[in-house]
């Protein structure tokens, strides 16, 4: 067993999704954990028989999502708990009154419905209205001490399970009140190095970015390439060409364009088909994100950390793809600039 003083966590760092995959297990798994996180939501359940957890559910009278609920069957009555888990991303306008909302609306259903904010400490400091927001607050650091204090009241594979995640919350707290800091891998550092090495024999054209010059955080999984790679017409909006490794896949992407993804690719569809490409409009999770939209070849996957020659054959079909990519947008001058001129009619601007 690794010594405590000196043990390094297995993930680079602990992200709001691990806290709340953590928290989903713990809800699902272990009764003590469940009573204990009722009672300090304030909302005991005497006599509880059994408990349901769901992670990313849906609304039915909006699109916001709820982290986590809880659909919990006691003695007592039914109890819903709405969770919001909040690591170190601002709250997004009108969260916390989504979720009161979505307690009204469940509450003839239940005979007690809890809003509750799950966040490090430090976090309710910098965001108090947010929290008062919700009718309850379970910081990571008592979930954290709960957890521990379990590990020392038992042995075996489930202390050391619950030490773990005693650790992984002190590390998300950690990275709560620091910031993020990427953690480099060597075998990393290798690939992206041998990359831009092929790169220049593959594919001159191909700029290698900055991100490839450099000793990058080991979670990276995709070969930026460089502005100069594509060709920088004013009428384009930002627009950037990678190779993703792991999503298996080539594309440039028109920054702000999938906003207007239904109308476009009426347009670009003609453009694109003979060439095996495809187009797809990003996701952008951030409050009043803007999407882009991708023009997509498909690659063969690559693992980052594997053995290099063993994958070179992979490597060079998604430089290939890039390559192929580069060459489209530099032929399709004129019928960018008239895409172009089709998103400035559709946001109210000038060509």
């Amino acid at each position: 067993m690794a010594n405590p003083m000196t043990y390094v966590p297995t993930l680079t760092h602990a992200t709001e999704r691990d806290v709340d995959l953590l928290l989903v297990e713990e809800l699902e798994a272990s009764t003590d954990f469940l009573v204990w996180f009722t009672d300090v939501a304030g909302c005991s359940a005497t006599g509880l028989l059994s408990g349901m957890v769901r992670h990313s559910t849906r609304r039915m009278h909006n699109r916001r999502e709820i982290d986590i609920s809880v659909e919990i069957e006691a003695a007592s009555g039914r109890v819903l708990l709405l969770i919001e888990n909040k690591l170190d991303t601002d709250e997004q306008p009108d969260q916390a009154s989504s979720y009161r909302d979505e307690a009204r609306t469940r509450a003839g259903e239940y005979h007690i419905v809890r809003t509750v904010l799950v966040c490090p400490d430090d976090y309710a400091a910098q965001h108090r209205a947010f929290v008062q927001a919700f009718d309850a607050w379970v910081s990571y650091e008592r979930i954290a001490a709960f957890l521990a204090e379990r590990a020392d009241r038992t042995t075996g594979e489930i202390a050391a399970r619950l030490r773990y995640r005693a650790r992984l919350m002190r590390q998300a707290i950690d990275k709560q009140r620091r910031g993020y800091a990427p953690v480099i891998h060597p075998a990393k550092q290798a690939f992206s190095a041998r990359y831009v090495e092929l790169l220049k024999v593959e594919a001159p054209s191909l700029v290698p970015g900055p991100s490839m010059l450099k000793d990058g955080p080991a979670e990276s999984r995709t070969m930026i390439f460089g502005p100069e790679s594509l060709p920088a017409w004013p009428f384009l909006p930002q627009t950037r060409i990678v190779h993703q490794l792991r999503a298996a896949n080539a594309n440039v992407n028109f920054y702000t364009w999938g906003d207007h993804f239904a109308e476009l690719s009426k347009h670009m569809e003609s453009a694109i088909v003979d060439n095996g490409f495809r187009l797809e409009p990003t996701v952008n999770r951030r409050a009043g994100g803007r999407s882009g939209l991708m023009v997509v070849a498909d690659t063969p996957k690559v693992d980052l950390l594997a053995d290099f020659d063993i994958q070179i054959e992979a490597i060079r079909a998604g430089i290939a793809a890039a390559r192929r990519l580069q060459a489209w947008v530099r032929s399709h001058r004129a019928e960018l600039q008239d895409w172009s001129q089709v998103v400035s009619r559709l946001e109210g601007g000038r060509a």
